[in-house]
Formats: C-alpha cells, sequence, structure tokens
C-alpha cells in the first residue's frame, strides 16, 4: 500500500518523535509512506470552533493537495485529523481511503505475545465516541501484549480533558479531569503503562501523571500507541 502519512500540527509540533516512530512503523509494516513538504492543518480547531465556512475553504485547500498524489489512502496517527478527514466525505471532498494508524496496524503488526505485559488502553474522544473506532486500537494491542481495560471504557470512556480546546482555554479545568480520569479508572488496575492513540490524550494525560507521582501515587507512563507497538516490534518488553 502507498499511502500519505498526514502527521497532524499537534505530533509534527510538539511530538516530533512520536512522528519518528509513526514512520519508523508503518515502513516496517511494508507500507511505502509518502509525505508532504508542508502539511498544513487539517482544520480540525476550525471545525470544533463551529466555524464551519472556515473548515469547508480548508478543507478544499487540503483535499487538492492530497488528491494530486498517487496514494491508496492517508493514514493519520491523530485522532482529531482523522475525524475531520472523515468530514471531508460529507463536503464531498475527494480524500479517497482515510485510516487512522490502529486501523493499518490492527492488519499488519506481527503477533509478539511472548512475555506480554498488561497495559491499558484509553479511548480517546475523537477516535471512540465521535468516530466508531473501539476495536483496532486493541486488536493490534493485543498482538503485543494483554490488554486491560480502564474501570470505563468504549463508549463510556471519561474523557482525559484535553480536547475541545479545554486545555487552552481552561488549562487548571484539563487537568483536573486528566487526574480523575487515573486516579478512578486506571490506577486501581495496577498496570505500569497506559496507551492511547490521540495526541492531545497523550500530552494531558502525562503531565496528569508526572502531577500524580509527584504528589505521592504511583509512576504511569502514558504512551502513544503507534510508538508502543514499535518498541515492540523492536524487541522492548
Amino acid at each position: 500500500m502507498r499511502a500519505l502519512y498526514w502527521a497532524g500540527c499537534t505530533l509534527r509540533r510538539r511530538l516530533p518523535e512520536v512522528v519518528e516512530d509513526h514512520l519508523d512503523l508503518l515502513s516496517r509494516l511494508g507500507v511505502d509512506v509518502v509525505e508532504l513538504s508542508e502539511e498544513g492543518c487539517c482544520g480540525s480547531p476550525l471545525r470544533l470552533s463551529g466555524l464551519v465556512e472556515g473548515f469547508r475553504l480548508n478543507a478544499a485547500r487540503v483535499a487538492e493537495r492530497i488528491e494530486a498524489l498517487d496514494v491508496d489512502a492517508l493514514i493519520t496517527g491523530c485522532a482529531s485529523c482523522y475525524r475531520s478527514f472523515r468530514g471531508y466525505a460529507e463536503l464531498k471532498l475527494g480524500v479517497r481511503r482515510v485510516l487512522h494508524l490502529a486501523h493499518v496496524a490492527a492488519d499488519l503488526m506481527p503477533e509478539l505475545r511472548g512475555g506480554a505485559e498488561g497495559v491499558a488502553y484509553h479511548d480517546p474522544c475523537e477516535l471512540g465516541r465521535l468516530s466508531g473506532v473501539y476495536e483496532e486500537p486493541r486488536r493490534a494491542l493485543a498482538k503485543v501484549a494483554e490488554v486491560v481495560e480502564p474501570l470505563t471504557s468504549r463508549e463510556g470512556a471519561m474523557c482525559c480533558g484535553g480536547g475541545g480546546g479545554l486545555w487552552s482555554t481552561a488549562p487548571e479545568l484539563s487537568l483536573a479531569v486528566a487526574e480523575a480520569r487515573l486516579a478512578r479508572d486506571v490506577e486501581p488496575l495496577g498496570v505500569s503503562k497506559l496507551v492511547t492513540a490521540c495526541p492531545a490524550c497523550l500530552l494531558n494525560l502525562r503531565v496528569a501523571a508526572a502531577r500524580r507521582e509527584a504528589s505521592g501515587g504511583g509512576r504511569l507512563e502514558v504512551v502513544d500507541l503507534g510508538s508502543y507497538l514499535l518498541h515492540r516490534l523492536r524487541g522492548g518488553r
């Protein structure tokens, strides 16, 4: 499969090491990856702000650039970008096949269950409730680890507090939500790793986990799905 990899603004600007992990993982899984020299924005902030016409105009510009590429699909590791590109179809813009990294990994990741540890998976709102992608991240993780469900998950999963612009407009409230998510739903599981498939969730939950540890809680490592799968492919435990 020849595919355009779309990192998205948050991953490319704030988590470039995760972008490198995604590219390495896709290459190891046999995907012929293409990148745009200047990616731009998928328009998610415009959509979330209710600026429908601005989202439509931006989407048309982005779709035109993507259509010019000879690719079979667009792959992104960002839940917000994934949802935005699915919205392009509703606008009848010709972005062909849109996949989250989880879709690709669920199909192509080899079984590496030897000595697998238990890891919890956090459902991002934009990938889960708003896009209906629940099984693929779990299928991918189950090939390399034992998936442990938080006390609320799937459709009922508690939000991390990092989406919808909350971390920009009310950062302390955003982190309070994230800390509550960890304290109530994840820490009782006794796992050492929490995996998620959204950069906003990753950033907010990482800060919340560090604050929980500093205040006397246990250590919890919050990891991107693609980064964790790559780590296991490289032989890590």
